[in-house]
Formats: structure tokens, C-alpha cells, sequence
């Protein structure tokens, strides 16, 4: 037999396990007391949180009810206005009106006016005509004063002001809310100014109660001495609720986005506003207000939470009669399997137990079964075992332990990206896209091989190449460089060649960096990669990105020109790049010295005393200079080039107030 504490420690693993299980008289019970331990939170937890997006849901529902309502109010009374100024544009072409107006006679004009506001079924409610001077002629509403004044002459002055000589506005009439237009009446010369209007009352606000099912009310709101008042014009609301409207309505302190809550005789409501007449402050102010109630999708709540109630019930009986059958299943094999560990506790390691079924429980008994087996097992080889001298054994690696890690170097990483390949494979069929990508990357990866650099990885468009690992050269940095150039000229080549096949033109953006890496195997102990990772392939990629930016073929930090001399470069900027906080001053490559035309060299001096200017803050000098070089290219051109970048940022930099300390380091927030 084993010895006692080799029993032992087998036993005290099983038997602790099993005898846990019953430490309470009934594990019927205690797997229902778990059950729903487990259940009630869970089922209050989704009743609550289903009940809370509902809510939202509803709340989301009225609101962008309200939106389309206030949407649909401001959309009908702009037709309604359309109409008013076609009735009023009539009048200046009708031959009975001229011949009215002829005559001078006041009486003979507003009966000829009267005519038209009868002709308008109801489209133009009043009408006024003054003289050019501001003097009134005649008014169909009898407003008693005989020159325009206060809102009614600013509204003339803006139509003369206007290039159409029309102009709109809400005007309050006798207390009433009025859309106005107000349009010339030419003989054939400018002799008067027509004003005609209709009311914003209960027809206007029932028209567009038909239109969006929900209720429309026109508020006054005043604030004279400390107090404030509203006051309702015209609503589609019963009494009582316009009387409700009037107590509940906040408009000190909202804006006109704002959803309030108020109650009315048949429920809660959802209120919007929309500004009629007046500013925010004002002593008057007018507003239109969109009143949609809540009580359908209440109504379609609670039948939700009765019906999701129900289902939990039903849930709850299911699975205590599941867990009833459930725990009758499980008493029987498990009391077996306690009486089983119990005889071999005791050395007994026959009578194999048998429990139907490939359960978890028929696994345990399986595991101890053998595990009886193992001991019975053990028990014939311990005699063996206790005859070897020595326990220890020799072991042999058969394979050598993969090591994972790197080490840092000095690396110049290039990225080189299609400009616009999103919009490209849009509008390009996949195969005539899968073709022009391989030509391209073909091309790019010959490029850099060429001027010994190592193709990192591929990611769709996107091609990393590294120079300096895991070869270091003397002239890594240089060579990155010619590289950049060399991609630039290659793109020329693979376009004529895109253009004989009938495939798209593509445009690349480069950036080169030349910083410390960390640079080895990367990855698991199956599976490896060699790269580099650090800060510096991220500001590589950054610089590749800023090529859209600064509309250049490539960008290069400080770092990589300083090692890489024998070329031009003209400086773009000093950036602050995303995930930076050290700025980092960038150029572009022009081309190698000694290769570059006069006129080149001469705009390269050009720009660069226009950014000295710019750094200055001496905008009118840059500006200037950004002027020059822009007209040496085309117009349709002239959106897209890096001199209109800093044409833009100076106008923006004009309106602002510039701290004393402003080092003129642009910063990029996004990738």
C-alpha cells in the first residue's frame, strides 16, 4: 500500500471538496437559496436598466418630436411668408392698384388694397404703404401713427439697405404678432414701400398643429418692474392649459434647445421654444412654443414593464422547478462518489463506480476511477521506486529556449502612405484596387531595397522601412532621404503607366525620422517578429500624416536633416505633433544640391523670409511675400498649397490676441 501521508494528501483534497458541498442538511436547498440569490440581482439589475433606456428612449422620442415639430413651425411660416411677399410683389404689377395709387387719394388706395388682402384668401391679413420718406399713406389696420417709427422704420432702412430692396421681420401689432415683408413700389421708379403681413394667431397655430400633431402656442413674455409675466397670444391648448402653460413655462435662464417638462389637465408635456421676437434680455420677447405629451409612450411603458414583469415570473417558477429536478439528479451520484472516496481512503481500490451520463459529474467519477487506478498503480512500483539510490534525474533541452527582447539603436524609420486611398477604393472596383496597390508597393519596396533600407511591415496602404536596423550604416539617415526622393520620382513613372492602363492616378506622403528605437524580437515564444518600437517610429508616422496638411510629398524632422547633409530642404513649420509635447521643427526635401533651378532657390528665399515675418508677427509683410509665390500658380491650385496654409493661419491669428510669450509652435491634437 502507499504510504500513509501519500493517502493522506489524495484523500484530504477529495473528501474536503465533496464534504463542503454538504455543510448544510439539504443541497436542494441551498442550490434554490443560490439560485436566487444569483437571479434577483441579475433580473433586478436588467429590469432597471431596461426600464432606465426606455425612459430614455421616451425622453429621446418627445424630444426629437419637438425638434421636427419646431423645425416644421419655423418651415410653415416661412411659406407663409413666401406667399405674403408674392401677394405683396403683385400689387407692384397689378394695373388696377398703379392706377390707385395714381390718384393720390388714400380712400381709393386701401380700397384697392382691401381688394388684394380679399384676393389673398386669407395669405395677407393687413397691409400698410408709406411713402419713400417714411411717411404713411395708408394702413388697414389703423395703427394711428402717420410716420413709420421704431421697428417698423428699421425695417425700411434694412430693405434699402438690402441689394433686393425686400426685407422680413416680426413685428407686434396691436399686441398681436405680425411676419411682415416689406417690398418697393416702383412707377417705374421707387415711389413708396408696401408693407403687408399676416398674424402669427390660432388659425396660424392650428395649421401647424395639423402638420406635426402637436400642440402650438405664441407666448408674450415681459419683464417690467422685476417681475415677469407671460402671457399666451394665441395656442391651440384649452383654457386651463394655457392658463397651466403661462405658470410653468421658464424662459429666464433657457436656451432654445432646451426641453422642459410641464403638466397639463390630461398629463406631462415636453415643451421647445423658438424664438418670434425680441433677444434673450429684452423687456419683450415673443416665442413660438411646441408642446408634445408624454402620456402614449408612458402609456406603451408600463405595458412593457407589466409584460417584462410577467416574463420574470415565469422565469423564476421555470428555474426553481428546473433546479428541484436538478438537485435530485445530483444528491444520488454524488452521495456514490463519497462513499466510493471513502473506500479508498480505506486502500480499497477496486469496484469501479459507474454514473450514467458525460456531465460534469460523470467526469469526476471518471477522474476518480483512475485516479484509483494511479494509486493501485503507484502501489506496485513503490517497491521499485524505494530500490534507486538516488531520486534525481538528469534532464536534457532537446530544443534551445527562444529569447525574446532588444536593443536600443540609432534608426531612421520612413513611412510612405497613398493620399486619398479611402476615397480611392470607394470609387475604384476591388480588382483595379488590388491591382494598383501591388504595383505601388512593389514599386516602394524596390525603391527601398535599392538604397538599403528594410521593409518593415506592410498595413494596407502603408509601407514602414527602417534604416539602421538591423544593419547599422554610416549613412542610414542620407540614404532614408534618397529614398523619399526617389519614391517621389517613381510615383511620376507608376502614373504614366496607371494612365496607359486605365487606372487611378495616386499621390504618396512621406515622412522620415531619425531617432533611438528599441529594436529586436518581439512577439511569443511561437511566434516572433523583428522591429523596432519607440517614440520615434510614432513621430514618423506622425510626419506622414502632416503631409495632407502642409499639401508637400514629404516632411522630415530636424534630426534626420542634420544627418543627412548634401540636400535642400526648405523649413515648413514648428509643430507640436499629437502625443507630443516637445515641438519638433520640420522640413521638406527639395532635392539634392547642386540639382535645384534658380527659380526654385529663388521661391525657396522667398517663403522663407515670409516664415521669419510670420514668426515676427508681422502679417502684412507675410502676407505679402505668400502673395507673391501663390500668383506662380494656378487658381484652382492655390486652395491646396502649403502658402495658403499660412494665408488661412494669418487671418486667424489677426483676430486673435496673441500673449507676449507666443512661440509659434502649431500644434496638431489628432493623428
Amino acid at each position: 500500500m502507499l504510504p500513509e501521508p501519500a493517502i493522506d494528501e489524495w484523500m484530504s483534497v477529495l473528501t474536503n471538496a465533496l464534504t463542503s458541498v454538504f455543510s448544510f442538511r439539504s443541497f436542494r436547498t441551498r442550490l434554490l437559496v443560490f439560485l436566487l440569490a444569483l437571479m434577483m440581482p441579475v433580473l433586478l439589475g436588467i429590469y432597471l436598466f431596461v426600464n432606465r433606456e426606455n425612459n430614455e428612449y421616451t425622453t429621446d422620442t418627445i424630444d426629437s418630436y419637438l425638434e421636427l415639430g419646431a423645425d416644421v413651425f419655423d418651415f410653415t411660416r416661412e411659406e407663409h411668408k413666401n406667399t405674403l411677399l408674392a401677394i405683396t410683389s403683385t400689387m407692384t404689377r397689378d394695373w388696377g392698384f398703379r392706377n390707385a395709387f395714381g390718384t393720390g387719394d388714400p380712400y381709393t388706395i386701401i380700397d384697392a388694397a382691401d381688394n388684394i388682402l380679399l384676393r389673398s384668401l386669407g395669405a395677407a391679413d393687413m397691409m400698410l404703404i408709406a411713402a419713400m420718406d417714411g411717411e404713411v399713406i395708408i394702413d388697414t389696420k389703423t395703427q394711428g401713427f402717420e410716420r413709420l417709427e421704431g421697428e417698423w422704420l428699421t425695417l425700411m432702412n434694412e430693405a434699402a439697405n438690402s441689394n433686393d430692396g425686400i426685407s422680413a421681420a416680426i413685428i407686434n401689432v396691436m399686441g398681436v404678432p405680425y411676419q411682415i415683408t416689406v417690398i418697393p413700389l416702383f412707377l417705374p421708379t421707387p415711389v413708396a414701400w408696401i408693407f403687408g403681413g399676416f398674424p402669427l394667431d390660432n388659425r396660424f397655430a392650428a395649421t401647424v398643429k395639423q402638420s406635426i400633431v402637436s400642440d402650438v402656442s405664441i407666448v408674450e413674455y415681459t419683464f417690467d418692474t422685476g417681475r415677469a409675466r407671460i402671457n399666451v397670444i394665441a395656442s391651440t391648448l384649452q383654457a386651463d392649459d394655457q392658463q397651466r402653460l403661462t405658470q410653468q413655462l421658464q424662459l429666464t435662464g433657457m436656451t432654445y434647445t432646451d426641453t422642459q417638462r410641464i403638466i397639463l389637465a390630461d398629463g406631462e408635456y415636453g415643451t421647445l421654444m423658438r424664438p418670434l421676437y425680441g433677444q434673450p434680455g429684452d423687456e419683450l420677447q415673443i416665442v413660438a412654443v411646441i408642446q408634445k405629451s408624454y402620456n402614449e409612450n408612458i402609456e406603451n411603458l408600463e405595458a412593457f414593464q407589466r409584460v417584462l414583469l410577467q416574463f420574470y415570473l415565469v422565469v423564476i417558477v421555470v428555474s426553481l422547478l428546473a433546479v428541484v429536478w436538478l438537485a435530485r439528479s445530483v444528491t444520488r451520484p454524488i452521495l456514490d462518489l463519497a462513499t466510493r472516496v471513502k473506500r479508498i481512503e480505506s486502500g480499497d481500490y477496486g469496484q469501479s463506480l459507474l454514473v450514467a451520463g458525460h456531465d460534469e459529474i460523470g467526469e469526476l467519477a471518471k477522474s476518480v476511477n483512475n485516479m484509483a487506478s494511479g494509486l493501485a498503480e503507484k502501489e506496485k512500483v513503490r517497491d521499485l521506486l524505494g530500490k534507486v539510490v538516488s531520486h534525481e534525474i538528469a534532464e536534457e533541452l532537446l530544443s534551445k529556449t527562444i529569447v525574446l527582447g532588444g536593443e536600443e539603436k540609432i534608426v531612421t524609420v520612413l513611412f510612405a502612405d497613398i493620399k486619398g486611398f479611402t476615397s480611392l477604393c470607394e470609387n475604384t472596383p476591388p480588382e483595379k484596387v488590388l491591382t494598383l496597390l501591388n504595383s505601388y508597393l512593389s514599386e516602394i519596396t524596390a525603391v527601398i531595397e535599392h538604397h538599403h533600407g528594410v521593409v518593415d511591415k506592410y498595413t494596407g496602404d502603408s509601407v514602414m522601412a527602417l534604416f539602421g536596423a538591423p544593419l547599422t550604416r554610416n549613412n542610414d539617415a542620407q540614404n532614408a532621404i534618397h529614398t523619399a526622393l526617389a519614391i517621389q520620382n517613381a510615383m511620376t513613372t507608376l502614373n504614366q503607366a496607371n494612365r496607359a492602363a486605365g487606372l487611378a492616378e495616386i499621390d504618396a506622403g512621406i515622412g522620415v525620422h531619425t531617432g533611438l528605437v528599441v529594436a529586436g524580437n518581439l512577439g511569443s515564444q511561437n511566434r516572433l517578429n523583428y522591429t523596432v518600437i519607440g517614440d520615434s517610429v510614432n513621430l514618423s508616422a506622425r510626419l506622414e500624416g502632416l503631409t495632407r496638411k502642409y499639401f508637400v510629398p514629404n516632411i522630415v524632422s530636424d534630426t534626420t536633416r542634420q544627418n543627412a547633409p548634401g540636400f535642400v530642404y526648405r523649413e515648413l513649420d514648428l509643430v507640436r505633433v499629437a502625443g507630443k509635447r516637445e515641438p519638433v521643427r520640420i522640413y521638406e526635401v527639395v532635392g539634392r544640391e547642386g540639382q535645384i533651378s534658380n527659380e526654385t532657390m529663388q521661391e525657396l528665399a522667398i517663403f522663407t523670409r515670409a516664415l521669419a515675418c510670420y514668426r515676427a508677427r508681422l502679417w502684412d509683410e507675410a502676407e505679402a511675400l505668400l502673395s507673391e509665390l501663390m500668383d506662380a500658380i494656378a487658381p484652382e491650385q492655390r486652395q491646396w498649397c502649403l502658402y495658403n496654409v499660412y494665408f488661412e493661419r494669418i487671418g486667424y491669428l489677426r483676430k486673435r490676441t496673441l500673449s507676449d510669450d507666443w512661440d509659434a509652435v502649431f500644434t496638431f491634437d489628432r493623428k
